[in-house]
């Protein structure tokens, strides 16, 4: 009866622990595919329109207006930006190394990135939101923005 017992806590525990992670909205499973058919799969299943976009690569040159600073570190990065910059709309995804600390990378995004980068336009800061699966981080800042990470969220699945 006691190994029974101690059996129902451990398995508690467990999935207590499985469901913490998954709620968090970071996995340690990495979505696989370009950064470009990553933003195709989110626009895809997002439920909204999307305005004419653009994809640009992020790199040192613009990473401080992509991601509101120049100290983020990542190997890879991609934006896809409106086509007419008065329509406030940004997705922005970058892997990093798997020793990066993702959290410390996602607030410095967050704490920094500027909610009006474009001409007389901007979005709510509640419209901007960094999150990450396994070594993506995801960049949105829209009046879609809800949508966008839910899209996002679902390629964990």
């Amino acid at each position: 009866m006691k190994n029974l017992f101690t059996g129902i806590i451990c398995a508690a525990l467990l999935f207590s622990l499985v469901s913490c992670n998954v709620t968090s909205g970071t996995t340690a499973a990495n979505i696989e595919g370009t950064l470009s058919e990553i933003f195709e799969k989110i626009y895809e299943n997002a439920g909204v329109e999307a305005p004419a976009t653009v994809e640009i690569t992020v790199d040192d040159t613009n990473k401080a207006s992509m991601l509101g600073s120049g100290d983020v570190k990542f190997t890879e990065g991609l934006a896809s930006e409106p086509m007419i910059m008065t329509i406030p709309h940004s997705m922005v995804l970058i892997r990093v190394d798997k020793d990066t600390d993702i959290e410390a990378t996602k607030k410095l995004i967050k704490d920094n990135v500027d909610p009006r980068k474009w001409i007389c336009v901007g979005v709510d800061p509640e419209q901007v939101i960094v999150d990450s699966i396994g070594d993506l981080i995801f960049l949105v800042m829209s009046v879609d923005a809800e949508a966008y990470h839910n899209s996002f969220l679902k390629l964990a699945e």
